[in-house]
């Protein structure tokens, strides 16, 4: 679909196989296995469920670390708690429940996607010199450089152990390794684009393309991951299974064009850092790239002095978020926000009729419309 601007939204049909359709193995509509739910949790909802299973989860594997007065544990409590929006692991175990998987099962494996998570936005948080993350003082800001990296790597050992299941686990070992791999995969090409992310820094000249596939290696490629971490669990078709990875892909993409423009939309206390991070950062996210692509010679140098200096002024803050307006830069990548979305959502056509299924698809559509 060409947007108003000319920009193309991939389609990543190429996940997708062309000729191979499942049908149901059965005609249950049914995808949770509530033996292991408390009846009065029953009627909130799957994501609700979900959510709260792996925060319970979270809280049970912290409060067996070592010593929870050692720095470490300290870092890894503030770090995980309160939970941000948990949305890894619950979209692993929506994906698993959507082709038939006992998701009550896989909240273990599920939640080692959280810690992975976390790992890696302590070490963002790092790289990009943001004192702030979900509204509080970040790790770094709060107990160092050094040992916020050193928790950091810490903590990606508790999610692997965690995603590969206790001994005595439900899911057969072989199931377990092979979600690792898709794991272990996404965190390298998370590794690639967060690499050519730190290459653009400063550069507003780059194009509209480029700026995509940054996003498609990192956040899409993350929510692919758990997507296709809950099939796998789950022992899904590989055509499920790659309908699940492209639903995850696409609905990346629009979570990702979404946060690009909270700081342009939302205030600091609904966005979680500080609006001003954009330019202070010298980051240009996908909505200046899409400024620098449609303005005029004089709005493009001034995107390169603003770009140049990495001035953390609100003034700064509000010359940018003037010049993406009238370039038409938010409306194009809310724009390009919702075709994501929408696609996600079709991507999902071909799974059985489920509450889960339904739950996915309006987890898209969320996520294009978001404020924070």
């Amino acid at each position: 679909m060409a947007t108003s601007q000319g920009i193309r939204v991939p389609s990543d049909d190429s996940d997708v196989p062309s000729d191979d359709r499942n049908v149901p193995p059965d005609d249950r509509e049914i995808p949770w296995d509530h033996r292991d739910v408390p009846s009065d949790d029953r009627d909130v909802g799957v994501r609700a469920w979900a959510v709260t299973a792996v925060e319970a989860e979270l809280h049970r594997q912290v409060a067996q670390l070592e010593d929870r007065d050692d720095l470490f544990d300290v870092i890894v409590a503030d770090a995980l708690f309160p939970p941000g929006k948990l949305l890894r692991p619950v979209l692993c175990l929506l994906s698993a429940a959507a082709v038939g998987g006992d998701a009550t099962e896989l909240v273990p494996y599920a939640a080692g996607l959280e810690f992975l998570h976390v790992a890696s936005l302590i070490h963002d948080d790092i790289v990009d010199q943001d004192p702030v993350r979900r509204g509080r003082v970040s790790a770094a800001e709060h107990h160092g450089i050094s040992e916020a990296l050193l928790a950091g790597d810490g903590i990606i050992a508790l999610g692997i152990r965690s995603l590969l299941g206790p001994p005595d686990g439900a899911v057969p070992a072989a199931r377990s390794v092979d979600a690792y791999r898709v794991v272990a995969d996404t965190a390298e090409h998370m590794a690639r684009a967060a690499l050519k992310e730190t290459e653009i820094r400063g550069d507003p000249n780059v194009s509209v393309a480029d700026g995509l596939a940054i996003i498609r290696g990192k956040t899409a490629g993350v929510l692919r991951g758990a997507c296709r971490c809950g099939a796998v669990l789950a022992g899904a078709s590989a055509a499920w299974t790659d309908s699940l990875s492209l639903y995850g892909l696409r609905l990346g993409m629009a979570f990702q064009i979404r946060d690009d423009l909270l700081p342009y939309t939302s205030t600091e206390h609904l966005a979680g850092k500080q609006p001003v991070s954009d330019v202070a950062n010298r980051q240009p996210t996908l909505p200046v790239l899409l400024a620098h692509a449609a303005a005029d010679p004089g709005d493009r140098r001034l995107l390169t002095e603003l770009f140049a200096g990495g001035d953390d002024s609100l003034a700064a803050h509000r010359e940018l978020a003037a010049l993406l307006e009238r370039t038409g830069a938010l409306r194009e990548a809310a724009h390009l926000a919702t075709s994501y979305a929408e696609q996600a959502r079709d991507a999902l056509a071909d799974l059985p009729a489920t509450e889960s299924r339904d739950c996915l698809a309006d987890l898209a559509m969320t996520a294009a419309e978001r404020d924070h």
